[in-house]
């Protein structure tokens, strides 16, 4: 648990940051074509997530943090059932990326 502990003593928004890097990656391989990639890229993101559940400070974002796994899941390995686009996912983490960058 050597990365939780690490992800602990980070602030939210460098945490989510650190989630959006890993979905870059995986929409980088999926235009690449290689779902293997892609795949493993995105796992990795929801590892990530699934750590800063434990983490004490984000307790009351547990709902927010399930809501960016099921998203994850869904665009990455299901069938989009939630008709997000690269965009959304783009948008959504780089808003973190850009606040973590201001710290």
């Amino acid at each position: 648990m050597d990365t939780a502990v690490s992800l602990f003593t980070m602030p939210i928004g460098v945490q989510i940051s650190n989630v959006g890097s890993e979905v870059n990656r995986a929409l980088r391989w999926r235009k690449a074509g290689n779902r293997q990639r892609e795949i493993a890229f995105c796992e990795k993101a929801i590892e990530f997530l699934n750590i800063m559940k434990q983490d004490p400070k984000n307790k009351h974002r547990i709902g927010e943090i399930d809501a960016c796994i099921e998203e994850l899941k869904d665009f990455f390995l299901g069938s989009n059932e939630y008709n997000t686009t690269e965009e959304t996912l783009i948008r959504y983490y780089d808003a973190f990326l850009y606040q973590a960058m201001k710290l």
